[in-house]
């Protein structure tokens, strides 16, 4: 399972991670058996070159973790924050997404930006 939220360390910190952003009521954008997908989709529709992303942070020990949590590069962030929705959907045209890839891709681009 792979959630993507925002949070700063203090909102972070208090975080309960058996319930997730979800049960924390915080916004997310659900990305389970979607991990691979968000650079690659947010790199060839931001027109950048996948290894031009960072790497994302672990944040604590996941080593023995059934839960653990990672900050998202700010690259990949700022290529998110950047795509438009139409700019997406003309790419999912083009490519033929399914509409649940749009509309995560369009979550995900306004969670970035928010």
């Amino acid at each position: 399972m792979m959630d993507f939220f925002c949070a700063t360390p203090e909102e972070l910190a208090g975080l309960d991670l058996d319930l997730g952003p979800a049960g924390n009521d915080w916004d997310y954008v659900d990305c389970k058996g979607w991990i691979l997908a968000v650079e690659e989709f947010a790199a060839e529709i931001g027109g950048r070159d996948r290894s031009e992303f960072g790497r994302d942070e672990l944040i604590g020990d996941p080593e023995g973790a059934e839960r653990w949590t990672a900050r998202v590069n700010a690259d990949l962030v700022e290529t998110l924050a950047g795509l438009r929705a139409d700019r997406i959907r003309a790419y999912a045209d083009e490519y033929l997404l399914e509409e649940w890839e749009v509309e995560r891709l369009v979550a995900l681009a306004e969670l970035a930006s928010s």
